[in-house]
C-alpha cells in the first residue's frame, strides 16, 4: 500500500452501483502532528512547496483540520492517529478530513456491508466500524498485518473489532474468492481503496460487480500530490509510474458509463498553482479556487467534470461567462458534488437560498437554458429577500422536517439566521450545503487588510460561522474545498 502527501481521494457513486470520487489532501507531516506551529509570518511573502498539499497553504489545511475536524473527532479515531505517529511511514494514515467526509457518506447509504483495501495502521477502518450498526461488516484486506495491530488495541478498547474480517494477503485473490459467491454480487454498500495504484482499475472491476446499486467506492490518492497536472520532467523519476498510473485510472473513470464520480480534494478542491503566498496582493483578484496551482484545478475540470458536465448545465454556464459576475455561480466541481449529494439523498423537496433571490433579472439570464432542459416546472422562484420566505414556510407546521436538501449562497451576514431556519425545515438526515465558507482561502489571515479588497467586508463573517457550524450539536459537518470552500452539514436531530 502507498500513500503520498498531498494526495487526493476520489468518491464515486455507482449508477449501476454508486461511485464517488474524493480528493483528500494529506498534509505535510509536520502539519500532520497538529501540534502549533509557531505563530505565521503574514507579512513576508512565503512560497507553499508544491507538494505540501493539496490546497494553497498548509496554514489552510491548518485551518480546516483545527476548526471543522478536530473538534468533532472521536476520541477512539484520535488515539489511533497517535499511536500511529511515530511510525515511519505515518503519513499513510487517511487524512482526519478525508474521514470526516467517509463518515459522512457511510450514514448517508446507510452502511452496514464494507470492504477496505489497504488498511495500515486502521484509521478509516475504525471509523468505519464506528460509523456502521453493530451487526455491521468490513472486509479489511492488506498484505502488512504488522501495522493493523499497531492500531487494534484501539480498536478493541473502543468495541468494534467484531465488526472488522481482517485478511492479511493481496486484494485481487480475496476479491475473486467473494465473487465466487453468487450471494455477494451487489451486497456492499461502500468500498474504500488505498492501496497499489497500478491495481486500481483491477479493484474498480470486481468491486463494480461487489457493490450495490447505489453503493459508494472511495479511492485514494487519485491526484497523487497534484503531480497529475505536472509536466513529467517536473515529476521525480520515482514517482512518473505511479503518476502515469493514476492519470489513467482517472481517465478510465471519467469515462466509465456504470457511475457518477467527484473529486473532493480531500476536503478540497483547489486551484492556484504557482506557489502561493501567504500574504495576498492588494490589488490581486479574488481566486475561485482553493487548490495548489490553477493548472490542478484545470486537470480536475478537463478529466472529471466536463466529460460529465449535462449539456444544459454547460450551456448555461457559457452563457453566464460574460457577465461582469459571473464568478459568483456556483464552481462546476462543487456542482458536481452537490448533485452526487442529492442523488444519494434521493432529494424530492428542496431549498436554495439565492433561488429566494432578490434580483430576479440575473435568474433570467439563465431562464431560457432552464426552460429548454424541460425543468422550469420543478422551480418555484421567489424574488424576496430569503428570511421573510423562510419564515413564511415555517407558518405551516407541515414544512418543518418535510425538506431533504438545502444549499445556501447568499448574503453572509444572515448565514446563521438562514441556518436556524433550515434546521427546522429539514428532516433528520437531511442535508444543507452552505458556499463561500473558506472566503478565498482568507479565513488563515489574522487581519481582513491582508486580504484582496473584494473578500474584506465578510472576513469576520465566513470566520464566526465555521465556529458556530463546528460546535452546533444538531448537525455533522464536512468542510470541503470545492470552489471558494463549501461546508456538508447533515442534521442529526
Amino acid at each position: 500500500m502507498t500513500r503520498e502527501l498531498g494526495t487526493k481521494i476520489t468518491i464515486m457513486v455507482l449508477r449501476s452501483r454508486s461511485f464517488l470520487s474524493v480528493t483528500s489532501h494529506k498534509p505535510s507531516i509536520d502539519l500532520l502532528s497538529h501540534k502549533s506551529q509557531g505563530a505565521m509570518e503574514h507579512t513576508v511573502k512565503k512560497p507553499i512547496q508544491r507538494n505540501a498539499v493539496l490546497l494553497q497553504s498548509q496554514e489552510l489545511y491548518k485551518y480546516i483540520l483545527e476548526t471543522s475536524v478536530y473538534p468533532r473527532e472521536p476520541k477512539p479515531l484520535k488515539e489511533l492517529r497517535d499511536a500511529s505517529a511515530s511510525h515511519p511511514t505515518f503519513f499513510f494514515g487517511t487524512s482526519p478530513d478525508a474521514g470526516q467526509l467517509m463518515a459522512m457518506l457511510l450514514k448517508l447509504v446507510n452502511a452496514k456491508k464494507t470492504i477496505e483495501i489497504g488498511v495500515f495502521t486502521g484509521y478509516s477502518l475504525l471509523l468505519t466500524a464506528l460509523t456502521i450498526p453493530d451487526d455491521g461488516k468490513i472486509v479489511a484486506i492488506d498484505i502488512n498485518r504488522k501495522t493493523y495491530e499497531i492500531g487494534l488495541p484501539v480498536i478493541q478498547k473502543a468495541g468494534v473489532e467484531h465488526k472488522i474480517d481482517f485478511i492479511e494477503s493481496a486484494a485481487l485473490p480475496v476479491l475473486d474468492r467473494l465473487l465466487e459467491n453468487k450471494e455477494n454480487e451487489g451486497s456492499f454498500e461502500f468500498a474504500f481503496v488505498d492501496a497499489d495504484k497500478e491495481n486500481y482499475k483491477n479493484y474498480h472491476e470486481r468491486l463494480m460487480k461487489l457493490c450495490k446499486i447505489g453503493g459508494i467506492i472511495v479511492y485514494d490518492n487519485t491526484l497523487w500530490g497534484g503531480t497529475v497536472a505536472w509536466a513529467e520532467e517536473s515529476v521525480p523519476e520515482a514517482k512518473r509510474q505511479i503518476r502515469l498510473s493514476t492519470i489513467k485510472f482517472n481517465e478510465f473513470l471519467a469515462a466509465d458509463p456504470r457511475i457518477d464520480i467527484k473529486h473532493q480534494r480531500t476536503l478540497k478542491i483547489l486551484v492556484c498553482w504557482k506557489a502561493m503566498e501567504l500574504v495576498m496582493e492588494k490589488d490581486e483578484k479574488a481566486k475561485m479556487g482553493l487548490l495548489q496551482s490553477d493548472e490542478l484545478y484545470k486537470y480536475i475540470l478537463e478529466t472529471s467534470v466536463f466529460p460529465r458536465e449535462p449539456e444544459p448545465l454547460k450551456e448555461l454556464r457559457e452563457a453566464t461567462a460574460s457577465h461582469p459576475l459571473a464568478f459568483l455561480g456556483t464552481a462546476p466541481d462543487a456542482g458536481q458534488f452537490i448533485a452526487l449529494l442529492l442523488k444519494i439523498l434521493n432529494a424530492k423537496k428542496t431549498i436554495e437560498v439565492l433561488a429566494l433571490d432578490i434580483n430576479r433579472k440575473s435568474y433570467e439570464l439563465g431562464l431560457p437554458y432552464i426552460k429548454k432542459a424541460g425543468v422550469e416546472h420543478k422551480i418555484d422562484f421567489v424574488e424576496s429577500q430569503a428570511l421573510p420566505v423562510l419564515d413564511k414556510l415555517l407558518e405551516d407546521k407541515e414544512n418543518e422536517g418535510s425538506f431533504d436538501f438545502a444549499f445556501v449562497d447568499a448574503d453572509r451576514v444572515n448565514f446563521l439566521n438562514y441556518h436556524e431556519r433550515l434546521m427546522k425545515l429539514l428532516k433528520i438526515g437531511g442535508i444543507v450545503v452552505y458556499d463561500n465558507t473558506l472566503w478565498g482561502g482568507t479565513v488563515v489571515l489574522p487581519d481582513p487588510s491582508l486580504a484582496p479588497e473584494p473578500r474584506r467586508p465578510d472576513w469576520k463573517l465566513a470566520i464566526e460561522f465555521n465556529k458556530a457550524l463546528a460546535v452546533d450539536p444538531r448537525i455533522e459537518i464536512s468542510q470541503a474545498t470545492l470552489g471558494d470552500g463549501i461546508t456538508v452539514c447533515r442534521r442529526l436531530c
